[in-house]
């Protein structure tokens, strides 16, 4: 079975390639069967979608960024509830996936990549907003 990579929208893309790339080996990985690779792939996309999306909102402070965990990160760095919400969530799993106890045995991958979805669409929407504000001021100028 051949992997379809997913296609994200062009604001995930500039602000975090890494994630991208190491989601769409997560869906590689699970097109192959590789099924104890796939949570832990999305665990780490989340981590560099997370960790490049703080930074790009608060580039003064990315070397700290980059050195807290990801659940700090998200609590500290991540000011939308929509985005901090499905994050954590995400993130939740993705431990679930890596860890050798599950917390969350209700939950599968499937709920994790659901998450990590539901966090680029936050994360677009907030990027979104943010450059129509910018480029278009109330004067209607």
């Amino acid at each position: 079975m051949s992997a379809r990579q997913n296609e994200f929208p062009q604001t995930i893309q500039d602000v975090s390639p890494s994630f991208v790339e190491i989601f769409n080996q997560a869906v590689v990985a699970e097109s192959q069967d590789l099924t104890q690779l796939v949570g832990i792939g999305l665990r780490k996309s989340l981590e560099f979608l997370i960790k490049d999306f703080a930074s790009s909102e608060h580039p003064d402070q990315e070397t700290q960024i980059r050195a807290t965990q990801l659940g700090s990160c998200i609590s500290q760095f991540v000011s939308d509830t929509n985005v901090k919400e499905c994050a954590k969530r995400a993130a939740w799993l993705g431990n679930d996936e890596t860890h050798y106890t599950r917390k969350w045995e209700s939950k599968d991958v499937s709920d994790l990549k659901l998450l990590v979805k539901l966090t680029v669409n936050w994360i677009d929407n907030v990027l979104l907003t943010k450059k129509y504000v910018a480029e278009m001021q109330a004067s209607g100028a």
